[in-house]
């Protein structure tokens, strides 16, 4: 009896082991398929991060450019209202589109438009240009497109009597004559490098006056990188990056003034307009 109840024993100890073994491997697959599935799921992870930071770096250049316009767009929001911000942004980008085309056809690596609250936008020159006359069209580019892109908002103003759109044009306007000022590095320091550096002595105390009239920062920075400029330049006078032919100093001359003088009228035309509508504004 004794023996007997031992086999028992012995049989129901097997019965558990092979229970246990049997659970064993259970586990064991158990732990074995979810690794699996979770180094697939990583993998496939870690293939998106790739994929995605590829794309980003191939789409980077226009993610800049659209976040800082966004970010621009969002801060004057809350200052002017979404629809001036939106508008003043795009004009600030067709002015920038200007400077890009030129600078392109010309062969010059450029980035793509930078958008800075308060600043304003710009696009950088992976290269140096050449010489005064390619910088000068790279230059007369973006007030050419910004002139535009003012007549187009006072054309939609005439047509519908939109007090925005007459804002928009004004601040078209009034932005391109403040860059045809003739004082590097604003646009109109760099087109009348090809006609004469010496116009620079018209365009820094215009721009010292203004920086201390509006005590604008921007305006102090600038005049502060004018003088910088025009000191450089007066010391290597003899540089013959300032050589022009006579026929293109005519033609970019007559273009700068016409551009200069058409974009002032119209500032001061669209600002009376403009005060017609202040109530409605």
């Amino acid at each position: 009896m004794e023996e007997k109840h031992n086999q028992d024993e012995a049989e129901i100890t097997y019965e558990g082991q092979d229970d246990q073994s049997a659970e064993k491997k259970q586990g064991w697959w158990g732990w074995l398929v979810a690794g699996g599935a979770f180094l697939l799921f990583k993998l496939k992870t870690i293939f998106s991060i790739f994929k995605g930071l590829f794309i980003f770096l191939k789409l980077g250049k226009f993610m800049t450019t659209g976040l800082s316009m966004l970010l621009m767009i969002v801060t004057y929001m809350y200052i002017y209202g979404w629809k001036y911000a939106v508008g003043i942004v795009l004009l600030l980008f067709i002015h920038e589109l200007g400077h890009l085309y030129y600078a392109r056809r010309l062969g010059l690596d450029t980035s793509l438009p930078l958008f800075i609250p308060f600043v304003g936008a710009l696009i950088q020159m992976r290269e140096e240009p050449k010489d005064a006359k390619t910088e000068a069209i790279i230059g007369i580019g973006g007030p050419l497109a910004g002139v535009i892109g003012a007549f187009i908002c006072l054309g939609i103003a005439n047509l519908f009597t939109a007090p925005l759109f007459y804002a928009l044009a004004y601040f078209g306007f009034m932005v391109t004559v403040f860059n045809l000022i003739p004082a590097h590095p604003l646009d109109g320091g760099r087109i009348v490098s090809a006609i004469s550096p010496s116009l620079w002595l018209i365009g820094i105390p215009m721009i010292i006056g203004l920086s201390i009239y509006f005590f604008n920062p921007i305006a102090i920075l600038i005049a502060v990188l004018a003088i910088g400029k025009a000191w450089k330049v007066w010391q290597d006078r003899d540089n013959p990056y300032y050589q022009t032919d006579t026929d293109f100093r005519v033609k970019i001359g007559v273009a700068y003034f016409v551009i200069f003088a058409v974009s002032a009228y119209y500032t001061y035309s669209t600002n009376q307009v403009l005060d017609q509508f202040k109530p409605l504004i």
